[in-house]
């Protein structure tokens, strides 16, 4: 009995100390458990972004490839206008190239679109004369009409030559203005004398919208070329006075 009087109380020391170590070593476990979980959550967070870095790096590289592929191809096409230039320059050599540039303004286009007109007016205007229609052969109703209108619409193209011969953009301009006015004027004369009638009737033979397009082409073009002009002008009068 006396040994159980101090067994007793060793014993139940020991229980309260290896239960304070157990508690304490269970903190630590946890506390460990946490970081470990944390690290891993970390790890996880880093190894989605380097996904993410490597994909982007990968998108980059594909892009780069792309404008590689891209640039050789435009390096090769421009090395073979440059050489079809080159040809095109040796072929041209020495020849004549027909313009008609007033001022460095190249209206040949429309010019020739004119002359096309002129001509289509001179054909129609030939189906009028005796010579065509026979000697005998009675004249169309419309005919007065018709001729004084065919005639008209030719009768100032001398100031669209004009302004040509000087090389006058300023004349240029106005002839052709005056030029258009007239030709959409003809397109809605409801008068007596029905300028209308006699275009909308000879339409197929004599379509009045091309040379109407070609008229304002050159209004366009040749007003471009005096602003530009007027601006020079403007610049080197500032520069003296400065």
């Amino acid at each position: 009995m006396g040994i159980l009087i101090y067994l007793v109380p060793a014993f139940a020391l020991w229980a309260l100390i290896a239960t304070g170590l157990a508690f304490v070593r269970g903190r630590q476990l946890r506390a460990e458990s946490g970081e470990l979980a944390s690290t891993q959550d970390s790890l996880g967070r880093y190894q989605a972004a380097l996904s993410q870095q490597k994909a982007r790096a990968a998108a980059t590289t594909l892009e780069l490839e792309s404008l590689q592929r891209s640039y050789a191809v435009l390096k090769q096409s421009l090395e073979e206008q440059e050489q079809n230039a080159s040809e095109q320059l040796a072929t041209t050599t020495g020849q004549v190239i027909p313009m008609v540039l007033v001022q460095r303004l190249d209206i040949a286009n429309e010019i020739g679109t004119l002359f096309g007109h002129v001509a289509r007016v001179a054909r129609s205007l030939r189906r009028y004369s005796a010579y065509s229609r026979g000697h005998t052969a009675a004249e169309p109703a419309t005919a007065r009409y018709d001729l004084h209108w065919l005639a008209d619409c030719l009768h100032s193209f001398d100031q669209l030559g004009h302004a040509l011969l000087r090389g006058n953009v300023a004349a240029l301009i106005t002839a052709c203005q005056d030029l258009l006015s007239m030709y959409e004027h003809y397109l809605k004369d409801g008068s007596g004398y029905n300028s209308r009638d006699t275009f909308q009737r000879l339409s197929n033979d004599v379509p009045l919208s091309e040379a109407i397009d070609a008229i304002r082409s050159i209004i366009v073009k040749a007003t471009l070329a005096q602003d530009v002009q007027d601006a020079v002008q403007d610049d080197e009068v500032a520069a003296n006075v400065g």
